[in-house]
């Protein structure tokens, strides 16, 4: 029986096309799903940026055009000369020399997310991270407080929890990210505040940031915000949308949280570029003042994207928390308008796409609770089922291992990521 699949150099894409499989890890490509349709020129120039050839599924893709292709299309070549994916190293070790200046392993030797490696599992981590984290929280509520009253920034405390979650992430970051999931929402300031901080750490561990760059992401992710403090109440908890003039006032604290900080004194300043430009975008529309591009300093790009998705996946006076899934694909199209795109791809792999205690709806109609992500298999993470597929509480849990099915005829996979707090699931029972 003839394969379904037909191995084509990437010269020969054509629009229409279904792309089952890549001649690289889907990890190693800004490609959020295992299998896509090629919709326009863009998904073909990103294709040849990063592979030789890719696997079309025949049945999948167009058929008049399957039809039209002749036998002898382009044949698959072992290699490409000077495209993104292997002009001096991987597109991931020229974005972090370009960034930060810094050098990488030779290629092929360091791939995303392995200049630090765990050194404590997630269970016994964990144990330490809710201290960490419950100390952090605290801290921040306290000094928010005090600026409330009119006192200068207690930076020094601030330096001090901030070091505690960098050694924290440092030996292993799953932890603390499932503490940011399953955090209260009491004050949505502070707590948006200390998890924009922890995705920051998150993100910067991945990116491979030396532990003084982590503490000055990790400084700047709590201080986003703190211009806030300055702000009535009654504007910060509005239901619905802001007027022009209630929006102008509320873009004042950026400026208002800058003086703050500088108040304080000595603080880095990779801290206050942060502060200063996290709600700059990529393509010019953000404020205060419409930078674009590399106008936006390194620093204010990580802090825009945390500080979104921080506020995307929590609950806010206006609008409902989203499923970290429904926050990356909203991130994927905003790529290179809101947010620079490397960027973009490099804070997905790093946070994943189902983390751990996140809740799914699988192809069964059961939902569940994500145990465990693998790196190489995105969309294949441990789940615990909890409902069955009428909505109904299991007597018994049952856990499966999606990685474990064969690639050609999975019969369980996850149809979509649910928000938080759907049917009323509590994460903690099952990592706490």
């Amino acid at each position: 029986m003839e394969s379904k699949l037909r191995k084509i150099d990437v010269d020969g894409l054509r629009i229409g096309m279904y792309v089952s499989r890549l001649d690289r890890p889907w990890l190693e490509t800004p490609f959020l799903f295992q299998g896509f349709y090629i919709r326009n020129t863009s998904d073909i120039e990103e294709l040849q940026r990063y592979c030789d050839y890719v696997e079309i599924d025949i049945e999948e893709s167009d058929a008049k055009l399957m039809e039209s292709l002749s036998a002898d299309a382009p044949a698959a070549r072992s290699t490409r000369t000077g495209t993104t994916a292997h002009a001096g190293g991987s597109l991931w070790q020229r974005l972090i020399r370009f960034l930060f200046g810094r050098k990488t392993k030779a290629p092929g030797q360091c791939l995303p997310g392995e200049y630090y490696e765990d050194t404590a599992s997630t269970a016994d981590e964990l144990v330490v991270a809710k201290s960490v984290h419950s100390g952090a929280l605290k801290q921040l509520m306290n000094v928010l407080d005090l600026i409330r009253r009119g006192e200068t920034i207690a930076m020094p405390d601030l330096e001090v929890v901030t070091g505690a979650m960098v050694d924290s992430v440092l030996r292993n970051s799953t932890a603390m990210s499932l503490l940011v999931r399953m955090q209260e929402k009491d004050n949505y300031t502070s707590s948006h505040s200390l998890s924009s901080s922890i995705w920051g750490l998150v993100f910067g561990r991945h990116l491979g940031l030396d532990r003084e760059s982590l503490a000055a992401v990790g400084l700047g992710g709590l201080l986003l915000d703190v211009g806030k403090t300055k702000l009535p109440d009654q504007l910060l908890n509005k239901k619905g949308a802001l007027t022009e003039a209630e929006r102008a006032q509320m873009n004042t604290h950026v400026e208002l949280g800058l003086k703050l900080i500088r108040e304080a004194g000595n603080v880095d300043s990779r801290v206050l570029d942060m502060v200063a430009t996290h709600h700059e975008r990529y393509d010019g529309t953000g404020y205060p003042n419409g930078w674009k591009g590399n106008q936006i300093p390194v620093f204010g790009r990580i802090g825009g994207i945390v500080d979104s998705y921080s506020a995307m996946t929590s609950d806010r006076s206006y609008a409902r928390a989203m499923s970290s899934y429904d926050v990356m694909r909203e991130f994927k199209a905003l790529s290179d308008k809101h947010y620079q795109a490397e960027m973009v791809e490099q804070f997905i792999q790093a946070i994943g796409i189902f983390p751990a205690g996140t809740l799914v709806e699988l192809n069964t109609g059961e939902i569940g609770v994500v145990l465990k992500e693998h790196q190489a298999t995105r969309l294949r993470p441990e789940v615990a089922i909890i409902l069955d597929a009428n909505k109904q509480p299991k007597g018994d849990y049952e856990v499966i291992d999606l990685r474990e099915q064969r690639d050609e005829s999975p019969t369980v996979w996850i149809e979509r990521g649910i928000e938080p707090g759907v049917y009323n699931i509590d994460p903690k029972d099952f990592f706490l």
